[in-house]
């Protein structure tokens, strides 16, 4: 049997790719999140942000990866935002990676998060709604 050249630059042009190349497989363990356990996500959340100003909270461990959104397949992080004093005035909010616009954020049935007080109406992320039956209303202007 005749191997063919084509083959063999073929599979010699794959193991040079993946010898200087790192792939990113991050996404692969984030689990499958369904509103459940989203909601208990923000409730751990809530905890979290209880000692935010308590000089005990690392920021620095933020942003990090939690699952993907069974509903839309966008990746969910954790992610610290403040405002005014950093850190003692700010959150960790759950946010979609990626959505960067009010327009994609609409798009992933999201609520957009906009900055507060002294930088009000800045956008800063887009939030999962956890229940798509209840969707807030939009603020408009």
């Amino acid at each position: 049997m005749k191997k063919s050249p084509v083959l063999f630059l073929g599979v010699a042009f794959l193991l040079i790719l993946l010898g200087c190349t790192t792939p990113d497989f991050s996404t692969i363990n984030d689990p499958i999140m369904t509103p459940d356990q989203m909601q208990t996500e923000l409730l751990r959340l809530n905890e979290i942000n209880l000692t935010v100003g308590n000089g005990k909270f690392d920021p620095n461990e933020y942003p990090i990866s939690v699952g993907i959104d069974l509903r839309n397949g966008k990746v969910l992080v954790e992610k610290f935002i403040c405002w005014d004093i950093c850190p003692e005035v700010g959150a960790v909010f759950l946010l979609y990676m990626g959505v960067g616009t009010e327009l994609e954020c609409d798009a992933a049935l999201g609520v957009p998060l906009y900055s507060r007080e002294p930088i009000p109406g800045r956008f800063w992320g887009c939030r999962p709604v956890i229940n798509w039956l209840n969707l807030p209303p939009r603020l408009t202007g």
